[in-house]
């Protein structure tokens, strides 16, 4: 029986073929999908890749040595398997949100067409709109309507800034100012809304405002001040719960407050300092209680001396009307 499963293998003589591997040493000429280095080899000429371990775990480069790097996505979403520095993540979002700088304007058309390109194939990958013709108004109009009926509010702002482009670029073929400028005015516009529903933006933003408003909060307070101030916020609700006789002997009788109260981490003195605090404060609520009593009570006793000296001027003078003088 004749083996024919390596019949459709180019064979080694045409001009296309190109091994994988090294006859004579097993080198390999395909780069790798990691970190790898490369050198000319000395026998055949050609560029092999290999990896070189050193002792800390890294690569090790040698004179006439190549480096090459995968191909590494950069992107906010942190489950990427990309993780930015704090100068690597204002770099990304100037690229981001500013786009590629035009250095003439002979490149704009150009640059419009590639960015239009490039959305059209990031929303062609849209399962829902993936039929869409998006070169033509009907399927970007049957497209836009799909992704709004699916609440898709970040792909249908692309789908806008790319027709906005392809209007803007198509103006300035044919000669028509103010439409373009019209239409690069939305393009901007969508693409500014697009940037701002992208989720992982938009948590980031809330998260960090959480972070910087806590940052401001706590600003000056020390990791050790932070943790006395919890200890004293748990000790204030237990004196809280007792009554006034267990917190007067508590900063009267000279013994130690925390082991009673179950507390670590908090001095005596601060203990009976907020033991004295709490015995103050109630004492207060009790005379303003008294006070407001005492305004409630006067105040009763003076109304009932007005309506008692009307009601005494009010029998008198019908004493006088109906016995006379």
């Amino acid at each position: 029986m004749t083996d024919n499963s390596h019949d459709d293998v180019m064979p080694q003589d045409s001009d296309e073929y190109h091994p994988n591997f090294c006859q004579d040493c097993g080198a390999s000429f395909v780069k790798f999908d990691t970190f790898c280095l490369s050198r000319i080899c000395e026998t055949c000429n050609k560029e092999y890749f290999f990896v070189r371990r050193s002792e800390d775990g890294g690569l090790q480069v040698e004179q006439g040595e190549k480096i090459h790097t995968p191909q590494i996505i950069l992107s906010l979403d942190p489950t990427s398997g990309c993780t930015f520095t704090k100068y690597g993540l204002e770099g990304f979002l100037k690229q981001v949100f500013l786009g590629k700088a035009i250095k003439s304007e002979d490149q704009l058309v150009g640059i419009l067409k590639a960015t239009e390109t490039q959305l059209d194939t990031e929303l062609n990958k849209v399962d829902c709109i993936s039929h869409c013709d998006l070169d033509t108004s009907e399927g970007t109009g049957e497209a836009s309507k799909i992704l709004q009926s699916h609440s898709l509010d970040e792909h249908s702002l692309k789908l806008a800034w790319s027709v906005s482009l392809r209007e803007c670029y198509t103006a300035i073929e044919n000669g028509d100012a103010l439409k373009s400028a019209h239409a690069a005015h939305l393009a901007n516009i969508f693409k500014e809304y697009s940037l701002l529903e992208n989720p992982h933006l938009k948590e980031i933003v809330w998260l960090g405002y959480g972070c910087y408003k806590d940052l401001h909060k706590n600003e000056g307070m020390t990791e050790q001040a932070a943790k006395e101030k919890r200890l004293i916020k748990s000790a204030v609700a237990k004196l809280n719960g007792f009554d006034e006789e267990y917190l007067y002997a508590l900063s009267k009788d000279g013994k130690d407050i925390a082991p009673r109260l179950s507390l670590k981490g908090i001095s005596e003195s601060t203990l009976k300092s907020l033991t004295e605090y709490e015995l103050l404060c109630r004492s207060q609520l009790r005379d303003d209680a008294r006070k407001k009593e005492d305004r409630t009570h006067n105040t009763k006793i003076f109304f009932f001396g007005v309506i008692t000296t009307l009601l005494t001027g009010f029998v008198i003078a019908l004493f006088d009307h109906y016995l006379g003088p």
